[in-house]
């Protein structure tokens, strides 16, 4: 499932959940966020407060939302979701 939103310079972002279980598994989602120019991404962790279920967890964030997780995302170097195995 992706989602896109706009930041506050105009760029636009693809977001998608990382797939990543973090070590607070069912109270922490990992989300990707992908600049669509370029090869930026970025990393954010949320804490739902309605549903459970990852899918329906995501679907319930507004844009709104999802634009203030990207403003204190990580850089892909600096985030555990970042590392990517050998090529």
């Amino acid at each position: 499932m992706v989602r896109y939103i706009t930041d506050n310079h105009g760029r636009q972002w693809q977001v998608t959940l990382s797939g990543r279980r973090t070590q607070y598994v069912r109270d922490e989602l990992s989300l990707t966020f992908k600049a669509t120019e370029g090869d930026e991404r970025r990393y954010a962790r949320f804490r739902p407060t309605g549903p459970v279920a990852p899918e329906l967890a995501f679907n319930a964030v507004t844009d709104r939302m999802l634009a203030r997780l990207l403003a204190s995302s990580q850089p892909e170097w600096t985030s555990p979701e970042g590392i990517r195995g050998p090529a």
